[in-house]
């Protein structure tokens, strides 16, 4: 009897995209069996790949724009607009995410989220009224306010010199002076869609969570939190109440907290609202898949606290569907990770490799994983 198989996956991190590994996952299944039929939804929880899940919706138009790099650098990045509904959709791993800085160039005090705010200066040009920004992946710890200096925020020293906008300057931000686009922002709906509830600052804060993976060292991690409690107390005392202990508010390197101070946004997991537009449960169970093939970096105690392959593993569960998962690394086993609904995982890098090594074989890796796991189950 033909199998039929959604493949539905996460990126992994500084290697593959979702459609990177669907591409290799279909490929895989069909030279062990070629009537397998296989269906794709490439996804993200709110980070890189989620853009790709709009080509699959309705009334979607892609669009490119040149804009700055995290290293200031000019840069193609696209996103995409809903002209009936006048909806734009921004991705903030397009202009900021961290797979566009090499891992020896990564640095906090060097990064800026200005690609994002030209993103939304687009998007408001075309005539948007509602903006979903997915702003997971960030390469950033700036608080957003090299977003904010993109669209036309000027910040201000207590000797009403404008200061560059960066993280280096947070602490001498005294003054902070609208441009002429926030009375317009006032009047757009914005989401913002992530799966972070992290606060702002703090031992859970955005700094001391991810700045270490952003490639802050032990002695800026102090400098880049002090930077950030000050521009919050600031942003508090000229813009709007304090958000800094606000769900999210930590998200992209603080980029949340700038969101809800100026933009008054509202907030949603990113794997529920691209559920919801994508019709994901009921093209689930009117296709009557037989299995559920899923993937993520890492497979690790965070995987539990709503991740993608905890809602897969709902999902499936929900349809009596098995939900296999394969991922580059697995940190603790199945059983203990409570994530009912994945009926098996397999992780895809030979134990005792280098982390580069196996980031450089992902896609060798798990085609050979694809390969040896399935054929029990497809022929």
């Amino acid at each position: 009897m033909t199998k039929k198989i959604l493949i539905i996956p996460d990126s992994f991190k500084d290697s593959i995209s979702s459609s990177e590994f669907c591409d290799i996952a279909k490929t895989a299944l069909k030279k062990i069996n070629s009537k397998t039929i296989v269906h794709s939804i490439p996804i993200g929880d709110g980070g890189e790949g989620s853009l790709e899940s709009f080509k699959l919706i309705k009334n979607y138009t892609f669009k490119t724009s040149t804009v700055k790099s995290p290293l200031n650098k000019n840069i193609k990045a696209n996103y995409c607009i809903n002209e009936l509904e006048k909806i734009g959709i921004i991705e903030l791993a397009q202009a900021s995410g961290i797979q566009l800085v090499p891992k020896r160039l990564r640095n906090p005090l060097n990064t800026t989220s200005y690609g994002v705010g030209q993103l939304i200066n687009k998007a408001i040009s075309d005539g948007m009224k509602k903006i979903i920004l997915f702003i997971g992946g960030s390469a950033t710890n700036d608080v957003g306010i090299g977003m904010l200096k993109a669209l036309g925020y000027t910040f201000k020293d207590s000797n009403n010199n404008e200061l560059i906008a960066n993280l280096k300057n947070l602490k001498k931000i005294k003054i902070i002076k609208k441009g002429s686009i926030h009375e317009t922002i006032k009047k757009i709906e914005f989401i913002i869609a992530c799966d972070v509830s992290n606060p702002l600052f703090g031992k859970n804060g955005a700094t001391y969570v991810f700045g270490e993976q952003k490639g802050a060292t032990g002695m800026n991690l102090n400098f880049i939190e002090d930077s950030v409690i000050h521009f919050s107390k600031i942003v508090a005392k000229n813009i709007s109440e304090n958000y800094s202990e606000h769900s999210g508010a930590g998200a992209a390197g603080g980029l949340g907290f700038a969101a809800l101070s100026f933009f008054n946004a509202k907030f949603t997991e990113g794997f529920s609202l691209l559920s919801q537009l994508l019709e994901l449960e009921k093209r689930i169970k009117t296709e009557s898949y037989d299995y559920i093939i899923t993937g993520e970096g890492c497979i690790d105690e965070q995987t539990k606290y709503g991740k993608l392959l905890k809602k897969l593993g709902s999902l499936g569960q929900r349809h009596s569907i098995p939900v296999i998962a394969f991922a580059g690394k697995i940190k603790k086993d199945l059983s203990v990770l409570n994530l009912p609904g994945i009926s098996s995982a397999y992780q895809i890098t030979p134990h005792n490799t280098e982390l580069n090594s196996a980031i450089k074989n992902t896609s060798v890796n798990l085609s050979k994983s694809l390969s040896e796991e399935m054929i029990k189950l497809l022929n």
